[in-house]
């Protein structure tokens, strides 16, 4: 072994030494310590004042002990109640969960019942849908068929059932302008009833006719202004090539008795064309040629309507150029027709109402025996007829109590006789207003108001007025005795002072 190894085992030699005795040393110290602590117990334990704080404190312990388990056997009943609390909080909550789970599982189940039970109920009625579009193809090509036979044979075995009516409202009452005009402005949405019959003289295209003119839909970019760049005359100028085109056409079914054409602005109203034919085979074979035509890239909708009167379809204050609800008016406002071709007289139309339904309204009296025609409540009746051109809605004839002892000639006389009188008060009425109109007007004259402008502007309305006066009602006027009265009749303040002054100045 060399020098260096020698030496470093000596040093680990010596560090081991020195541990050893500082070991040794310790543990003499530590066996002394122990010693003297033995001792110093002996001679505690044999101090009696020391067993006696030994004994007090093991009593003091075992109270500290007593009582730590008091305390302990406290918290421990605390923590029972509390658990037992918690433990009903908890059964409670569970409860509540398992309740809600239980509702939450029933709410499913019925929505999934519901579900089931609604799309049953779906397909049913997907079902019935199809079976009553199948129904109605089937219907409808059958309807189609004997409508082709009756246009083309005239047999009119169908026809009472091709003439039912369709309503759209079983339960409701009639739409009076679906009634009068063929058309409602809700469509399907109407609370009326819409009655349609499946086959009649008069056919309706809705939306026949078309020019911007008569849009009056707001347009979003150019508003109202579209309408700005058509003037009357462009509308006039469509409608008569569009007349010239369509009349022609309609013409090769048969006779047309009236063709009118809608120019109102409303959606529903909007260039409705009704076509008035005179027998229903006519009307039929146009439906069945024109409907699904096309005109100007746009399909036709024919559609069969219930007679119309037309007198109370058409607005008359149209017809007046003094309709105020203009293009939004559910009467229909109609072209003049070019040509002179199926021109629609409003006035005489309603005149030849009036008198059918005054026709219909004495035929009843046909029926009757002579006896019965002549008896008191027949000319009752006939006064009741002519009070609707009276002043007053009460006849002006005679007594019945005093009519009973005449003959019937006499009476029609009579009856003849008290008309004329009505309507010669009526013109004598007239005219005394118009003479005490003149009155007036000399009289503002003599007092100076002709120089107000706006009195001159009515005196030269009103002597306009008086120019247009026929030489008829002149000579008329002249003739009866009623206006001679009025015409010479004199003030009573002035014929009182001219015969004071007479009696003053004899």
């Amino acid at each position: 072994m060399s020098s260096a190894e020698k030496r470093i085992k000596r040093q680990e030699w010596r560090k081991m030494c020195k541990k050893r005795r500082r070991k040794l040393i310790r543990q003499k110290a530590a066996q002394a310590r122990d010693r003297l602590e033995q001792d110093l117990q002996r001679e505690r334990e044999a101090d009696p004042a020391y067993r006696k704080f030994l004994s007090e404190t093991e009593q003091l312990e075992e109270i500290a002990a007593g009582r730590e388990a008091l305390e302990r056997a406290l918290r421990n009943a605390q923590w029972l109640e509390e658990e037992h609390k918690a433990q009903q909080r908890f059964e409670k909550a569970r409860q509540q969960v398992e309740a809600k789970e239980r509702e939450q599982r029933e709410q499913r189940d019925r929505i999934r019942k519901e579900f089931e039970e609604r799309e049953r109920k779906i397909d049913q009625a997907r079902a019935e849908r199809r079976r009553q579009q199948e129904e109605m193809v089937r219907m409808v090509r059958e309807r189609h068929t004997k409508l082709q036979e009756f246009v083309a044979t005239g047999i009119d075995d169908y026809l009472p059932e091709l003439q039912a009516i369709h309503s759209s409202r079983m339960d409701a009452a009639d739409c009076k302008f679906f009634v009068k005009t063929g058309t409602c402005r809700h469509g399907l949405r109407c609370s009326g009833n819409h009655p349609t019959p499946g086959l009649s003289k008069i056919i309706l295209i809705p939306n026949f006719f078309n020019h911007p003119a008569l849009d009056r839909s707001v347009h979003l970019e150019y508003g109202n202004d579209g309408r700005l760049e058509f003037d009357e005359e462009d509308l006039r100028n469509s409608f008569t090539d569009f007349f010239r085109d369509i009349v022609d056409e309609f013409e090769q079914f048969g006779k047309i008795r009236q063709l009118l054409v809608c120019r109102n602005g409303g959606p529903h109203l909007r260039g409705n064309v009704y076509i008035d034919y005179d027998n229903v085979r006519n009307a039929a074979a146009a439906y069945l040629r024109m409907n699904g035509r096309f005109y100007a890239k746009k399909q036709l909708h024919v559609e069969f309507r219930s007679p119309i009167v037309w007198p109370a379809a058409v607005c008359g204050q149209f017809e007046l150029k003094r309709c105020q609800k203009g293009p939004g008016c559910n009467f229909l406002h109609i072209f003049r027709n070019p040509d002179h071709r199926y021109q629609y007289d409003h006035f005489q139309e309603s005149r030849s109402m009036r008198k059918e339904a005054s026709i219909v309204l004495a035929t009843p009296l046909v029926q009757k025996s002579w006896d019965e025609i002549t008896s008191i409540n027949v000319q009752s009746a006939r006064n009741a007829l002519n009070c609707r051109w009276s002043e007053s809605p009460e006849p002006e004839g005679k007594d019945p109590a005093n009519s009973g002892n005449l003959s019937t000639r006499e009476r029609m006389r009579d009856a003849e006789g008290g008309t004329k009188r009505r309507r010669k008060r009526s013109r004598s009425r007239s005219r005394g207003k118009r003479n005490s109109r003149s009155r007036s007007r000399s009289r503002s004259r003599s007092s100076g108001y002709h120089k107000d402008r706006r009195y001159s502007s009515s005196r030269s309305d009103r002597r306009s007025e008086d120019k247009r006066i026929t030489k008829g009602e002149r000579k008329n006027r002249s003739r009866s005795p009623s206006s001679a009265r009025t015409r010479h009749t004199r003030h009573p303040k002035k014929s009182r002072r001219k015969n004071r002054s007479r009696s003053r100045n004899p």
